[in-house]
């Protein structure tokens, strides 16, 4: 059975997204709200949402978070009509996964969908429940918690504390986690791992006498265990 993707657009005739994948073998189904997402995803198994905005104003309704929280294991993408960079950071601080500009080329379209589809394929085989020390992340409710205390996480930083935790013990490069958690071409001297590493620091580590989250000097960083850090 072809991957099924529901594009939420509230044009009537949204031919442009649904050409190109159509054409890539993908199924599309076109729904103008948010609110018919969920009949479609009870009854089928959605590979991809697709949500068409226009700029940050249009999505007074909040839809990139309500699509992020509702369908977490879903991978979203968004589709917008600026390169505004203000504009394409709002959308993955709601939870976007990846974000594109309109107008684009079909061939890309194509690739960035087959690229997400690709790498949720990957951490969908991930058990779900990981456990490390203290330290239990469950991937289908994206729930976290270290000890008795939960933590509350944005999209992002539970994103980057799974790729962290998938590769318990490991060096993740600045290179890697960019690729592999934003999935987009950021700038090469860009801060923003720095920055959500702090963020989760403050959240895993606050308070606690082990410290999981380790910088590797000239590196990256590594998510340790007490036993494997002795």
């Amino acid at each position: 059975m072809s991957p099924l993707i529901v594009l939420v657009d509230e044009n009537e005739e949204p031919a442009v997204f649904v050409h190109p994948l159509e054409q890539a073998g993908y199924q599309v189904v076109h729904v103008r709200n948010t609110s018919d997402v969920s009949p479609y995803i009870a009854q089928n198994p959605v590979s991809l949402l697709l949500l068409n905005i226009k700029d940050e104003q249009a999505d007074t309704q909040g839809l990139i978070r309500i699509l992020q929280q509702n369908y977490p294991h879903i991978p979203l993408l968004v589709m917008i009509s600026s390169d505004e960079e203000a504009l394409m950071v709002y959308c993955f601080e709601q939870g976007a996964h990846d974000v594109m500009v309109v107008p684009f080329y079909p061939r890309v379209l194509q690739a960035r969908v087959a690229n997400l589809l690709r790498i949720f394929g990957v951490e969908r085989d991930v058990k779900r429940a990981i456990e490390a020390g203290d330290l239990h992340i469950d991937t289908a409710s994206r729930m976290v918690s270290r000890g008795e205390r939960k933590l509350e996480l944005t999209p992002k930083e539970f994103d980057l504390l799974l790729h962290l935790a998938i590769h318990l013990n490991q060096v993740c490069s600045r290179q890697q986690i960019l690729k592999d958690v934003w999935k987009h071409d950021y700038i090469a001297d860009t801060n923003v791992v720095d920055v959500y590493i702090r963020h989760l620091r403050v959240k895993v580590d606050r308070g606690q006498k082990f410290k999981m989250i380790r910088t590797e000097r000239g590196i990256g960083y590594s998510l340790r265990t007490p036993i494997e850090a002795k």
